[in-house]
């Protein structure tokens, strides 16, 4: 018998294959951020406070009037000296409003009489008589002042003989002159003839040294202020 013909038929449609089940993973380490948060926090260490900076130097602030008025008066007292002082050298210079001048300790005493006595300059008070050391020189400053004219005048009196500093005394003009001469020879030694009456004020007679002079030097360390001390090994 003849073969039978099987009829062409479709092929069966695929049948959908389950997904492949994924391999198990280990869970994520944690974050730094997780870390961070569950250790315990570092102690916070206060810092010293920074020390505060020193105060800045400021010059001396005149008012702009008060400032005029002062150079006026300097510049009416130049006038004056030098009518008064014909005859006299010196050099001059203003300085927040005063005059200052320096000349040769043997014009002292003429040129303080002038200004004393000169219509123009009547300097009748004696605010403060001092010296100072510079070390190769001496130098003795005078403040004068007019209740009239209300002007101030600083005489310097640059004394260059180291050895043996000398100046006149102007205690014939003002007599308060005599104790500011006894402070300035005791502690810079420089003489002034014409005072009687030099004798020390503070230190024993037998002191030779003087104590504001550049040259003497400190036995012992002494506070010159919390903080700071000064002499010898400070």
């Amino acid at each position: 018998m003849p073969e039978e013909q099987q009829p062409n038929l479709p092929p069966p449609p695929e049948q959908p294959q389950p997904p492949a089940a994924e391999p198990p993973t280990s869970p994520a380490p944690p974050v730094a951020a997780e870390t961070a948060a569950s250790a315990p926090a570092a102690p916070v260490v206060a810092s010293a406070p920074a020390a505060p900076p020193p105060p800045a130097v400021k010059a001396p602030v005149i008012p702009p009037g008060q400032r005029d008025a002062a150079k006026a008066s300097a510049v009416a007292l130049q006038a004056g000296l030098a009518t008064a002082w014909e005859g006299i050298g010196y050099t001059e210079a203003i300085n927040f409003g005063d005059l200052e001048v320096t000349l040769a300790p043997a014009d002292v005493f003429e040129a303080c009489r002038r200004a004393q006595t000169h219509p123009a300059l009547a300097c009748d008070y004696l605010m403060l008589l001092t010296g100072t050391d510079f070390e190769t020189y001496f130098e003795v400053i005078y403040h004068l002042y007019s209740y009239g004219h209300r002007h101030r005048l600083t005489i310097k009196a640059r004394i260059d003989d180291y050895e043996h500093p000398a100046v006149a005394s102007v205690t014939p003009l003002w007599p308060a002159a005599a104790w500011h001469e006894r402070e300035t020879r005791e502690m810079l030694g420089i003489d002034f003839p014409g005072n009687a009456d030099l004798r020390p004020l503070l230190l024993d007679d037998d002191v030779d040294e003087y104590p504001l002079r550049k040259s003497h030097k400190l036995v012992e360390p002494y506070a010159d202020r919390p903080g700071v001390v000064m002499g010898p090994g400070a």
